[in-house]
């Protein structure tokens, strides 16, 4: 899903948006959304770290949100 709305995304900003930087940059955070949130589901580690409804998160909320972003930092920059 987020594969698509990414391409979707990419062919926008090549026919309306004159190939914007930021439209290009977004595109590739969405993607890289999808490709963590698929391997997060099999990660212990990630499971652990947000908690879920039966488990308490390892991590607090400011450091949840560091996790996550570093997660997508490291996609978007490797």
């Amino acid at each position: 899903m987020m594969a698509g709305l990414a391409a979707r995304l990419h062919a926008k900003n090549r026919i309306w948006l004159d190939e914007s930087g930021y439209a290009w940059l977004l595109a590739r955070l969405i993607t890289a959304v999808g490709e963590d949130f698929r391997d997060a589901l099999k990660d212990l580690g990630v499971a652990q770290d947000f908690g879920d409804a039966h488990r308490t998160a390892r991590l607090d909320d400011a450091a949840q949100l560091d996790a996550l972003l570093e997660r997508l930092r490291v996609r978007l920059a490797g």
